[in-house]
């Protein structure tokens, strides 16, 4: 799954087509979940604005007509688009709307996704402690193992020992994401991976001796 492995280029080609079959046959529904892709691929490409319009035109136009399948995933990529913008409050608005749909739904395939998008909204509006921080992202990783999502599980790993880096917890932030990495027989050329070797080079070679050094200065956006 191109979402997954954030293969923007691909995704945008065949978010294109299903918006123009749509339109040309009058499948106005599901024209939807095309402009959601399509705006998803343009954030991944750097056009954030104008990716965050398509997202949002899509899952308005999912929920008008009554649809609650995958809106927790479409919400998690609005909120994670948002959070690259700057756009805090409205990320954690979108968050929390797929929290909650996750629930009441019990479409839950994504919750680990949901719950590491939203430790990182909150690392960045500064309105949560550090350990309710690492409680979601633990919570995060805990739900991907059990699901064997390895790809939640890699990308709630890399912003724990980010999240661990800061602390000066070199250690156990390169044992965790180490035994992740590990896992993995391909794909190396993907973002998250190649996201994920950075972070063990420097844990490796670049350790922070003592907390107050790293104090501050953590962010969990790749």
């Amino acid at each position: 799954m191109d979402l997954c492995r954030r293969r923007c280029e691909d995704t945008r080609s065949y978010a294109a087509l299903v918006v123009s079959l749509c339109a040309e046959n009058g499948f106005s529904h599901w024209i939807n979940c095309g402009r959601v892709l399509e705006g998803w691929a343009e954030i991944c490409r750097g056009n954030v604005d104008q990716g965050i319009e398509l997202v949002q035109a899509g899952v308005i136009g999912w929920q008008k007509r009554g649809a609650r399948l995958w809106l927790p995933i479409f919400l998690t990529l609005e909120a994670e688009a948002c959070a690259k913008a700057g756009r805090t409050d409205a990320g954690l608005q979108a968050i929390e709307a797929a929290h909650t749909i996750s629930k009441e739904t019990g479409e839950c395939w994504a919750m680990a996704e949901i719950l590491r998008v939203k430790a990182r909204l909150l690392l960045a509006t500064g309105r949560a402690q550090a350990d309710e921080i690492e409680s979601l992202l633990v919570n995060s990783l805990e739900i991907a193992r059990q699901q064997r999502a390895l790809c939640w599980e890699l990308r709630a790993s890399c912003d724990l020992a980010r999240l661990w880096q800061s602390q000066g917890r070199n250690s156990k932030a390169l044992k965790l994401l180490q035994s992740v990495y590990d896992q993995f027989m391909e794909g190396f050329d993907t973002a998250d991976l190649q996201d994920a070797k950075a972070i063990i080079e420097s844990l490796r070679h670049k350790p922070c001796r003592k907390q107050s050094q790293c104090a501050g200065k953590v962010r969990l956006v790749s």
